[in-house]
């Protein structure tokens, strides 16, 4: 094991829409991404020293397993993370962890190496997660319709109200049908973040909050106050396992 390097080991996290992918040596860079398991080996391949793919998967497992049978054929050792009952000082707060999906559970992982206060999570992506821990216990958290998600079911259940494609990068209120959408879905969104400032400090004075996920920039708005992080949280939690699991000397 102690001659594993980082650029040896590959991360893999297959979203709702999209597969993303870094090299241990770059899980703290924006990852890349792509949509089939062809691409993802195509880089694979032209890596040539690729030993260990850990990869974590809210979607369907027939990707997954085309995944590791890829792996197979290279002699690359497949090793898929899964929501656990403990790990990393973190307690979850579910009786059925198999319920929790390991997006949240590898972004919580991946907050508690940021911070040592209690904190809130936060991914924004498809769907917005957030989830709270408070000495190393998970207290629960919260699972909300994204951006586009929320946008897209307005405009497809009502007649005469139309959106576009933008997404508010600024906080603010529309003139027009679109721009009301936008802002008010962004708002709604914002209504989010506070209530979960407002649960958190209701158990802890001090904490720190930790923001991912690709749609992240809807937040780009909050001035960054001196307890927010931000991060990739798939890619850094599975980097916490990997570099715990493989390489020497590393602390869990």
């Amino acid at each position: 094991m102690n001659n594993i390097e980082e650029n040896h080991v590959i991360l893999v996290d297959i979203g709702n829409t999209r597969i993303k992918y870094s090299l241990l040596c770059h899980a703290e860079e924006e990852p890349n991404a792509c949509e089939d398991a062809n691409s993802l080996f195509s880089f694979i391949d032209s890596q040539k020293k690729i030993s260990h793919l850990y990869i974590a998967s809210v979607r369907n497992q027939e990707l997954v397993d085309e995944i590791s049978a890829m792996c197979n054929e290279r002699n690359i050792i497949f090793v898929e993370k899964h929501t656990e009952k403990e790990a990393f000082g973190i307690k979850n707060s579910y009786a059925n962890v198999q319920k929790m999906g390991v997006d949240r559970w590898l972004a919580m992982v991946c907050a508690a190496e940021k911070s040592k206060k209690a904190f809130f999570v936060m991914d924004v992506g498809t769907a917005i997660t957030v989830d709270f821990v408070v000495d190393g216990q998970h207290l629960g958290g919260w699972i909300i319709p994204g951006f586009q998600v929320m946008r897209n079911a307005l405009v497809a259940s009502t007649k005469k109200v139309f959106a576009n494609d933008e997404i508010p990068t600024t906080f603010g209120v529309g003139t027009d049908t679109e721009d009301c959408v936008a802002t008010g879905c962004h708002a709604a969104l914002y209504g989010v973040y506070l209530s979960a400032v407002d649960y958190i400090s209701s158990k802890q004075t001090e904490f720190d909050i930790i923001l991912g996920g690709g749609d992240k920039k809807v937040f780009a708005f909050l001035k960054s106050a001196d307890n927010m992080r931000l991060a990739h949280l798939v890619m850094q939690g599975l980097a916490r396992y990997a570099r715990s699991e493989l390489l020497k000397g590393t602390s869990t």
